[in-house]
């Protein structure tokens, strides 16, 4: 079965909801590690995983951007 294309309109849908992700995401990255050494291991697990995330929602925003672009022209 052929896989409908993104409307216009779902794609900038999509790219206010990864910018949403992203300023969550970004906003977790920004404290200060716990003085416990075992909580600042499962910080530095949390923030790995965060950066992780940033990099395949920025991944997704770029592809979405494209195709917006190519919808302009």
């Amino acid at each position: 079965m052929p896989q409908d294309k993104p409307t216009k309109d779902q794609l900038i849908k999509r790219r206010d909801e990864i910018n949403e992700e992203l300023n969550r995401v970004n906003g977790s990255l920004r404290h200060e590690l716990d003085h416990d050494p075992e909580e600042q291991a499962i910080e530095v697990e949390q923030d790995e995983v965060a950066v992780t995330m940033e990099e395949n929602l920025r991944r997704e925003l770029a592809v979405i951007e494209d195709r917006l672009l190519d919808l302009n022209e």
